[in-house]
């Protein structure tokens, strides 16, 4: 089969309906089982996807199938690459954040079940490959504990992360257990303060089009229905990989985080996840080579000056010449010039140095009435990819954001779905948010990079307008109502609708701006309107004026003239307050409390 697969195949089914009927005791058509072991065997990308699913129903539900699949189970279990040091070319994505923890679980899952079998690939034995990859949990975990997602608010993402996390909930020793539930705490804490109706609609590190402009599709949507309520489905989908969390046993959700995730009060969540690419070398320098690299590409940093010599050593020990996403790299591996490579790559100014995701300091605002999200000051002018800088969320159907327009960096189907048209940026802007308000600047005239495909010289924002209740577009204003909350959307100069899409709103230009304020106020429609055009709005020399609003391009946000703080502590909200790097975190609401300590394996609630 071709490894150079589409997208659609390889976000196919990663688990079987029929995993329901195997919980509640029946016998099954293994069809659906079979299909996922045969993707499996090809060793195509995502296959770790459905690796989970079939070790959760080979521990849980073997007495219910054939000998004939056992043993199909089985031969696939032991002959499975589980990770880049293994022998063997494919195509697998095994780096990113995500993809990390499924194959680091797996392995370890696998060498518990056959403890005594000789993993094919490998030649290690189960218990051998089991304490290998027990080793590399214990540290993703703790990474995450300290500094949060690098991933951050993914709501596609963070669906690949629970399931691992349930499956060593159920099936590792017990202090993996313990320290599995703590990092489900700290995902599911993390949505429930950035839900809105059972929705996760925010600024996030990776995030796609359809689940930006319609909020149904997002893949963590039924995560949320099974655990915070806000029915949208009729049923719970057991094809997908959040199966794992629907049938995980030894998991019970706090009461603190589902209180989070229903509170109507309003607040303002900061969170700081993640790193700078200016931290790798003291990262190098604390935890080794190893896991610094581990930690680099889970950032996707493969060209950035301060990561490309790494990625190189990499490249090589991992004998990645052969794997789709990086083998473009092989035009750089010249061993004899590595130490020139950071100056190169920093001359040459990759377009695919935009690919990594950095840390992030978010500032969300949420109120009974609608979500207001951004990513604040997220390395302006730099290029991007996946990156969702800001969103407002009014209802399931009702979204806006802006972007810079970008074109795929890749032609090749393993890698052409981002940035695009919706997808991230190609450049990004200068965003910042302070409660209901929202401003970005947008400067993408900076020198072309290497393999950058034509800049486009406009920006545009997603705004629904058939959607509200009342909207209409004047020049540079659109406004909108829904229930009581009016919106404003503005822009440097007058919109232009898409011809092939009115709610694609276009603003031309190298340099501009887009100003978006949100209000539940009680003042009415009218006098909403008549109130935002009568604003004085200023910008020259890269400097944004609305109302008390200071904006100064790569510089910060003032707000009466005092510099607004856009540099977080890892949590900053009415639910929690705790440094990166803490040893010990507690949640509060509504008179629930959750502590963590991680080193200890301890979750106290109350």
């Amino acid at each position: 089969m071709d490894r150079d697969i589409p997208m659609s195949i390889k976000m196919g089914p990663k688990s079987f309906k029929e995993i329901k009927d195997l919980d509640e005791g029946k016998q099954i058509d293994e069809g659906g089982l079979l299909e996922l072991l045969k993707f499996i065997d090809y060793r195509l990308d995502c296959a770790d996807f459905r690796m989970v699913t079939v070790l959760r129903t080979l521990y849980s539900y073997s007495p219910l199938l054939t000998d004939s699949t056992i043993q199909k189970m089985k031969n696939t279990i032991l002959s499975f690459k589980y990770w880049m040091d293994e022998p063997g070319d494919d195509s697998m994505c095994y780096w990113s954040e995500n993809h990390q923890i499924l194959f680091f679980s797996c392995a370890y899952v696998a060498g518990r079940y056959y403890p005594n079998e000789r993993f094919i690939n490998s030649g290690l034995t189960g218990a051998q490959l089991s304490g290998k990859f027990r080793e590399k949990i214990l540290i993703w975990l703790k990474h995450r504990f300290e500094h949060g997602f690098i991933e951050w608010h993914s709501n596609t993402y963070y669906e690949e992360d629970i399931a691992p996390l349930a499956l060593l909930i159920d099936f590792g020793d017990e202090e993996i257990r313990n320290k599995a539930a703590i990092i489900m705490d700290l995902i599911l804490a993390d949505m429930a303060m950035h839900l809105f109706k059972g929705l996760f609609s925010v600024t996030s590190g990776r995030c796609y089009e359809l689940q930006k402009r319609e909020p149904l599709t997002q893949d963590v949507l039924q995560i949320n229905e099974f655990l915070f309520g806000n029915r949208y489905t009729q049923e719970l989908d057991y094809t997908r990989i959040s199966a794992n969390l629907f049938l995980c046993k030894n998991y019970e959700l706090p009461k603190v985080i589902f209180e989070m995730a229903n509170d109507q009060e309003p607040s303002v969540i900061k969170t700081s996840m993640g790193h700078d690419l200016d931290e790798l070398e003291q990262l190098r320098a604390e935890k080794g080579e190893e896991t610094a690299g581990y930690i680099q590409w889970a950032m996707e940093s493969f060209t950035n000056p301060q990561s490309i010599r790494e990625t190189m050593r990499m490249f090589r020990d991992y004998n990645m010449k052969a794997n789709d996403f990086l083998k473009n790299l092989r035009m750089l591996d010249i061993k004899s010039l590595s130490f020139l490579l950071p100056f190169v790559t920093k001359i040459l100014n990759p377009v695919s140095n935009g690919v990594a995701i950095q840390k992030v300091n978010s500032y969300t605002y949420r109120t009974a009435k609608y979500i207001l999200s951004t990513a604040q000051n997220y390395y302006p002018g730099t290029f991007g990819d996946q990156h969702h800088i800001w969103q407002a969320t009014l209802n399931k159907d009702i979204c806006i954001f802006s972007t810079h327009p970008a074109a795929p960096i890749f032609d090749d189907n393993a890698r052409n779905f981002s940035p695009s048209y919706w997808v991230g940026n190609g450049i990004h802007p200068h965003s910042v948010q302070f409660e209901n308000v929202h401003l970005s600047i947008y400067k993408v005239d900076q020198r072309k990079g290497f393999m950058e495909k034509q800049r486009i010289e406009f920006t545009h924002a997603h705004f629904p307008i058939d959607r509200f209740e009342q909207a209409h577009i004047e020049g540079r204003y659109a406004f909108g109502t829904n229930e009581g909350v009016h919106v404003a959307l503005i822009g440097g100069g007058d919109f232009t609708v898409n011809p092939n899409d009115r709610y694609d709103l276009i603003q031309h230009g190298k340099v501009t701006y887009w100003i978006f304020e949100i209000s539940d106020s009680g003042e009415s429609y009218e006098q909403f309107q008549k109130r935002i055009k009568e604003t004085n709005i200023h910008f020259e020399k890269l400097t944004l004026k609305y109302r008390n609003y200071t904006l100064k391009y790569k510089d910060s946000l003032y707000v009466d003239g005092k510099r607004i703080e856009d540099q977080y502590r890892q949590l900053e909200s009415p639910y929690g307050n705790f440094d990166r790097g803490a040893n010990e975190l507690e949640f509060t609401c509504k008179g629930h409390r959750l502590k963590l300590n991680f080193d200890l394996g301890v979750r106290e609630q109350k």
